[in-house]
């Protein structure tokens, strides 16, 4: 524009002649005569202001069309991604295994008439995994899923603008499939957090991840955006079960798992965490934990380094057709109440044998699964309304939780265990329960298990909590043979061939 106006007087005097020549056959003439010929003039200087008027509208509406564009690129979309990524982060592990590898076709035919071969010796190698994270604190917290950390030795943890650092894993939760690592890094950006609570169908969801970042070269984060699909949905997987998940159509690639679901004002409302697909690759049905949910296992993890369920005192059992139809109930929903233990929160609350508990807080509750996922995040002092069936009735029965489930008595076992806490935790190579009580009795005692042992691992099955270690054997059927795996004075011990009746 300063340009146009510098070449602004060449340009009208350019003007005049060409309508001179135009008009006159003597351009001379007419310049000579112009100046007494004041209508002439006049007419002269609106043709010139015209002609600059409009190159100068020429200009500014090139101009405001450029503007026009520059906004419109510049949408909600783009200002949620700038707002967001800065949190979001890659997430690169190692680890190694131990696997049978088949010995040299030269070794099989030197020792073939001496041995029954082929045969197998262990090799171990070095694993590689990629994910996806979220700043969840400025001093330095990050959430992910516990499937991206699942057994790694070591785990690195890279920024979008480029810095890295090693991480500490904090706490890991397998049930929700999070975990929270710790790295050292100043001046973090966390991410802002919504509500998942207050999503609505078909408003605008972005997935953003770090899926190739160490690989590509590139700490800019990737994303992808769809719409919310719908909520509260559950899905099973081989090995897990999740529950009030988020589902979007925003393509979530397997290295996104760990990354940001964000709304159009850049806040968390969920952790990227699975795909349904049939090929392996996005088909448009992606699944997300709410940030609400996160929000409770993340300050059970940094707290505790476990999920740590409440005390409430009850037995529960699964309603059938036959209890049903024996109960005269209208509908098979709800659990029906087997036991109440004495001096527990449960009594305390006025909860009975016989009671079928239909909802907590207004949440239905459909079976035994769903009781335990929706208490298991309760936090101590917390009140809680149970509605109940009792003869026909409904009640609202109001439950304090007053402590945490920190110790079990194994039945059949002979043994009581502890969960760790945080302080514990670091005495220890490995995570699991810490034994407290050994009968003298018992089949554990007599194969030697004392006493502040750890319990790590039982079959191929790690223990990590409490809450694991209850799972894993409510799994096992009766009597089976079964392997278990404890740490001693930093030393690892298997007692292999128990049986427990």
């Amino acid at each position: 524009m300063s340009a146009f106006v510098r070449k602004l007087p060449r340009f009208v005097w350019r003007c005049v002649r060409l309508f001179t020549q135009n008009v006159m056959p003597h351009p001379h003439h007419v310049l000579q005569s112009a100046p007494n010929c004041p209508g002439f003039t006049f007419h002269i200087l609106l043709l010139c202001l015209w002609i600059v008027a409009s190159q100068t509208g020429r200009a500014q509406s090139k101009s405001e069309q450029q503007a026009d564009i520059s906004i419109s690129r510049r949408n909600a979309i783009v200002n949620a991604v700038e707002y967001a990524s800065p949190a979001v982060v890659n997430i690169s592990t190692t680890r190694t295994a131990t696997q049978m590898v088949k010995v040299s076709p030269f070794f099989d035919d030197f020792w073939a008439p001496f041995f029954d071969l082929p045969f197998q010796v262990p090799q171990r190698r070095t694993l590689h995994g990629l994910g996806s994270g979220v700043i969840f604190d400025r001093t330095g917290y990050v959430i992910t899923n516990q499937h991206v950390i699942e057994g790694a030795d070591s785990t690195t943890v890279l920024l979008s603008d480029g810095r890295e650092a090693s991480a500490e894993i904090v706490g890991e939760d397998f049930l929700t499939d999070l975990a929270v690592l710790k790295i050292d890094i100043p001046e973090l950006k966390a991410v802002e957090l919504g509500d998942a609570e207050d999503l609505m169908i078909g408003e605008w969801a972005i997935a953003i991840g770090h899926p190739f970042a160490t690989m590509v070269e590139d700490a800019s984060p990737t994303v992808t955006v769809g719409v919310v699909s719908a909520t509260g949905r559950v899905l099973k997987t081989e090995d897990r079960l999740y529950r009030d998940l988020i589902q979007t159509d925003a393509s979530i690639n397997p290295g996104n798992s760990g990354g940001a679901l964000v709304n159009l004002y850049g806040q968390l409302i969920g952790i990227n965490t699975a795909i349904y697909s049939t090929s392996g690759g996005s088909q448009g049905i992606g699944f997300a934990i709410p940030v609400n949910i996160a929000q409770k296992v993340v300050d059970q993890l940094v707290t505790h380094g476990t999920v740590v369920p409440p005390e409430i005192g009850i037995d529960l059992q699964d309603l059938t057709p036959g209890l049903v139809e024996a109960l005269g109930l209208e509908e098979g929903l709800g659990v029906l109440v087997a036991a109440v233990k004495k001096g527990s929160p449960a009594e305390a609350a006025g909860i009975r044998h016989g009671d079928v508990i239909e909802a907590i807080d207004q949440k239905p509750i459909s079976n035994s699964e769903t009781f335990l996922a929706i208490t298991r995040l309760f936090r101590e002092n917390q009140l809680l309304t149970f509605r109940t069936l009792r003869d026909g009735k409904r009640r609202n029965l109001h439950l304090k939780i007053r402590e945490l489930q920190w110790n079990y008595t194994v039945p059949g076992w002979g043994i009581t265990i502890e969960q760790l806490n945080r302080r514990q935790a670091g005495k220890y190579r490995q995570r699991g329960v810490l034994v407290t009580q050994v009968q003298s009795k018992g089949i554990l005692a007599k194969r030697g298990l004392k006493r502040g042992d750890l319990i790590y691992r039982i079959n191929n099955l790690k223990i990590n909590s409490l809450e694991d270690f209850k799972r894993i054997i409510n799994q096992l059927k009766r009597p089976q043979r079964m392997s278990l795996y404890f740490e001693r004075d930093d030393r690892q011990w298997e007692l292999s061939d128990l049986v427990i009746r």
